[in-house]
């Protein structure tokens, strides 16, 4: 079953200057009609395998580097 699983899913992977979403609810909760995406942030380093320095639209680099499970890739 594991293996079945593991077949379909597909490994996010996101590149130096690419855009993404954040997922809004990490660092306080969000109401049930509130957006629960941020964003877009740009991708300027990628830390590690799976962790990833976003960037603002302002160019205000993020505190802290984010894991690819809260990212998700923005179409404009």
């Amino acid at each position: 079953m594991a293996r079945a699983y593991n077949d379909r899913v597909k490994p996010k992977n996101f590149q130096v200057g690419d855009l993404v979403l954040r997922r809004a609810d990490i660092l306080k909760p969000v109401a049930k009609l509130d957006p629960k995406w941020e964003g877009p942030y740009k991708v300027v380093e990628i830390v590690k395998a799976g962790t990833y320095r976003l960037q603002n639209v302002d160019g205000k680099i993020l505190p802290r580097p984010w894991n690819v499970a809260n990212l998700k890739k923005f179409y404009a």
